[in-house]
């Protein structure tokens, strides 16, 4: 659907060199530079910077590029949707939320659409996917760009610290010496308990041993079995804080609540759509 040279201003963004651009697009190095030279000229500023044998996109040639990257998409989206007559949702979903709130929106979009696709990660690549088009939104805890995403409040989410029964603490410094189990690096979880840490004047160093572990299951069955201590949400653990096979950690000054967010693409085309399904779950 687009014009040939912002098609190659994309290939050029991602690959940040004429010379892969034009491996990529089967065309020549010079055919790349005139193209993006051809699209300078029409829209009367700099979109590629040349220094020393590098380049690199100017701040308006990326917003340009980005801008493009999601009409392409959401075009081919479209396109499809109108031939096929079948609409296709992709969704994606962090791993926190996967076991609880993941279920109900599998079972309302099924009800609207013949297909849909699923992809689990952690927040950062949730986002990395939306920018890519390889999903159409997520169902996200994390934080995100309020300038690239736009989103809908699904629900807020109580975020606490769980552990043995054997425990007995009132504050944070009282666990320094226990195993501090976390999520790896780019999930929303990890980022909401390290941004608590530092509103308190401590980091994640401060623990005397921690273990990363991707899974939040495999965390909760790890604390079921042995010392140590975590932080996720509630929904997660609540049969086991109900069978007290784990406790809630009361600490002073830890009342954390996070929304849970639908977030999409900055002034996507499917909005209404995205909204409609916020409000049916």
């Amino acid at each position: 659907m687009l014009d040939r040279r912002y098609q190659t201003l994309i290939t050029l963004a991602k690959y940040q060199s004429f010379t892969k651009t034009a491996q990529k697009l089967y065309i020549t190095q010079p055919a790349v530079s005139q193209q993006i030279a051809s699209l300078e000229e029409e829209l009367d500023f700099a979109l590629v910077i040349r220094d020393h044998g590098k380049i690199h996109l100017t701040p308006a040639g990326q917003k340009l590029a980005q801008f493009a990257t999601q009409i392409e998409f959401e075009g081919t989206k479209v396109i499809d949707s109108l031939h096929n007559n079948v609409e296709h949702l992709k969704m994606g979903c962090t791993l926190s939320l996967s076991s609880t709130i993941l279920p109900k929106f599998v079972q309302q979009l099924s009800t609207r659409t013949n297909i849909v696709t699923t992809k689990i990660n952690n927040t950062q690549h949730i986002l990395q996917n939306i920018r890519d088009g390889k999903v159409d939104f997520g169902l996200i805890e994390g934080n995100f760009n309020k300038k690239e995403f736009d989103a809908f409040l699904l629900q807020k989410e109580h975020f606490i610290g769980v552990g043995h029964n054997k425990y007995r603490c009132d504050s944070i410094e009282d666990l320094f010496n226990q195993p501090l189990l976390l999520r790896e690096k780019g999930s929303g979880s990890r980022e909401i308990f390290e941004n608590w840490l530092a509103t308190q004047n401590y980091n994640i160093n401060d623990f005397k041993n921690t273990i990363e572990i991707a899974s939040p299951s495999a965390i909760i069955e790890y604390l079921k079995q042995n010392d140590g201590i975590s932080f996720m949400y509630e929904s997660l653990v609540i049969d086991e804080l109900k069978s007290e096979q784990l406790k809630k950690l009361d600490l002073t000054g830890f009342h954390v609540e996070h929304p849970i967010n639908l977030v999409f693409l900055k002034n996507s085309y499917f909005k209404n759509i995205y909204q409609e399904i916020a409000e049916s779950v």
